[in-house]
């Protein structure tokens, strides 16, 4: 292991990620964690510290609102794949951990204790005592044993979280052991098992008959929670409980009576009474209603922040700048291999000879003007992005050099892979094809709008005919896990800044997030793609990284996973923008971060804890 290394392993120390793997035995309470954090407060980056300790002590009362551009599509967290839904699941419900934000390293959740035999094959966990779901029904192991038995290990319902455990040779077996005791039985180790923990938990009570499959194959369960259930009969086990569902307008939460975690005080938690979440359907709506007052929080653009900027004094908020987003903004290109079933071809094999060409994939790295895009996209305020982790990410390699702007280099890059230009400076590949495609992303996105109208201009430059033809999200949607037959597309994926394994789904070979080469033999019926030898060594780091137990390991083997993708570019990055949040300041405890999640959850990872203040605070 080279000195650089072994420097950025031990830099990642300092973001509190080393304890969860060389602890024996991790035990605290809630109440106990609130109060150590209370006296060693810690900020997120980019914020500066508060002066006051975290988390305050408040009082019981008042409403926060929130908007978001669509309504969950469901309240069943195993059914959730759009981003509202999710947001409302990690309100409503809580797994055997959770991550602090502000402390930068996991913690008890609904398990206040655990411990694991020397070989980390056997871990043990016992619950709070006194756990409920908000219809003050026990919360018990069997809850627990039920949820990964029964839930996220079931092949009838795909769900992420079962994707998570993929890099094991077989599904953990969970069993409860008493009331307040549940035990994991792994096959070999797997160091991302706490965070993998933090899995909804639902109730045992009212979804075990659910989970018979009717007539067609299908469960039950997948229709349970929908949104034609009346809101009062949604069980959680979260700070919040759901109250009212108006269609098109908002979703209203109240506090849960049955919630565990209490204050230093011995105040029961959330403070707040309510939470209201308004759908506000697109960025200029919401801070339309921002400015209004009538939101408490606002994501914004970097764009609004010439406009925002200066009001913050005259409308009593803050911006906070977290520093880059933990998610992806890429370019990709379609190498699958897959034919139907009548062995014609997805993707037009000339084009496919194209993408599938690590040097027309490197000479197209050097089109993409990233400072360009910073100073004119986003007014300055994003970074260069050149790996599937982010910044934040403590097994984030910062040894590799970025792709430079540079048309002549992408030019002489093609020219030696055997295209070359005719008279009219067109770009023809070896076989004399012109080279034509079209690119894609999401309609009604103005960044990626302009992001796209930036590449088709350098592309057109060195000689390809580019058509622009942005679509609806969800055919793009279609079109990369059913149809497989686009071509060239412009996409973002929510990283993570936590935890490499959450990437995992995107390396593995059949996986769902494999996005670029799709049609893996297990679910394909037609012709199977074909990979090759890096995406395969990929996959392996990912593996062993996930079974690897001595942290310098790990992240030997991430660093070199992001060795593989820089150099043989499956995603073509392009920029990560500032994550900036505005905040009322009537609002306490309140410390948006990226080690939060993605999208609201940076604001309302510690929802339990907000307050709204009064003069004496």
């Amino acid at each position: 292991m080279d000195r650089r290394l072994k420097t950025e392993f031990y830099d990642s120390i300092r973001l509190g990620w080393l304890w969860l793997l060389v602890c024996f035995v991790v035990t605290a309470c809630p109440a106990e964690v609130s109060e150590t954090a209370q006296t060693a407060p810690a900020t997120a980056a980019g914020i500066s510290a508060p002066t006051s300790a975290y988390p305050e002590i408040g009082q019981p009362g008042g409403e926060r609102v929130m908007g978001m551009a669509a309504l969950p599509a469901t309240f069943n967290p195993y059914v959730a794949s759009d981003a509202a839904s999710m947001t409302l699941s990690q309100q409503l419900f809580v797994g055997l951990t959770a991550y602090d934000a502000v402390q930068k390293k996991l913690v008890p959740a609904l398990a206040e204790r655990w411990e694991h035999n020397p070989e980390q094959t056997v871990w043990t966990f016992v619950l709070c005592e006194g756990l409920k779901w908000s219809d003050g029904q026990p919360l018990t192991a069997d809850d627990v044993a039920f949820t990964y038995q029964q839930v996220i290990d079931n092949p009838l319902l795909p769900n992420n979280y079962r994707d998570f455990w993929a890099y094991l040779p077989t599904f953990p077996q969970v069993k409860a052991l008493d009331a307040r005791t549940v035990q994991f039985v792994l096959p070999r180790p797997f160091s991302p098992l706490l965070y993998n923990l933090m899995a909804p938990i639902v109730p045992r009570h009212i979804f075990a008959d659910s989970l018979q499959p009717d007539s067609d194959g299908r469960l039950p369960f997948a229709q349970r929670w929908n949104l034609n259930t009346p809101p009062e009969t949604v069980v959680s086990s979260g700070p919040w409980r759901l109250v009212r569902y108006v269609p098109g307008q908002r979703v209203v939460l109240a506090r849960n009576p049955h919630y565990y975690e209490r204050d230093a005080q011995g105040q029961q938690l959330p403070y707040l009474e309510r939470l209201q979440i308004l759908e506000v359907q697109n960025a200029q709506t919401a801070l339309l209603r921002f400015r209004q007052g009538e939101l408490d929080t606002y994501l914004m653009s970097p764009g609004d922040y010439e406009l925002l900027g200066p009001e913050q004094q005259q409308g009593h908020f803050t911006i906070h700048n977290l520093g880059p987003a933990p998610s992806s903004l890429f370019v990709m290109f379609n190498q699958s291999t897959a034919r139907r079933a009548d062995g014609t071809p997805l993707v037009d094999p000339v084009k496919s000879r194209w993408f599938r060409d690590p040097a027309f994939r490197k000479a197209l790295s050097h089109l993409i003007d990233k400072q360009g895009l910073i100073d004119s996209v986003y007014k300055g305020r994003a970074v260069s992005q050149y790996s599937h982790l982010n910044s934040h990410n403590p097994f984030y390699h910062t040894g590799l050099s970025d792709y430079t702007y540079d048309p002549a280099r992408s030019r002489a890059i093609l020219a030696a892979a055997g295209y070359r230009w005719d008279a009219e400076n067109r770009l023809l590949d070896a076989q004399g094809q012109r080279v034509r495609f079209e690119l894609t992303t999401n309609a009604a996105n103005a960044e990626r709008d302009a992001t796209c109208a930036l590449l088709r201009q350098a592309w057109s430059e060195i000689g390809m005919e580019v058509t622009y033809r942005p679509q609806a999200f969800q055919v793009l949607v279609g079109e990369i896990h059913e149809r497989f037959s686009w071509e060239v597309m412009l996409l973002g994926l929510a990283s993570n800044s936590l935890e490499p394994h959450f990437s995992s789904s995107r390396w593995r070979l059949d996986g769902r997030m494999h996005l670029f080469n799709m049609g893996h033999a297990s679910y394909w019926q037609g012709q199977p793609t074909t990979y090759t030898d890096w995406e395969q060594e990929l996959e392996q780091m990912y593996r062993e990284a996930a079974h690897e137990t001595d942290p310098l390991q790990r992240q030997a083997h991430y660093w070199r996973a992001q060795e593989i993708e820089r150099d043989a570019l499956p995603f073509l990055y392009t920029v990560s923008e500032m994550n900036l949040v505005a905040v009322r300041n009537h609002l306490g405890n309140i410390r948006p971060s990226v080690y939060g999640g993605n999208g609201l959850q940076q604001v309302n990872w510690n929802s339990a804890w907000h307050f709204v203040k009064t003069q004496a605070n």
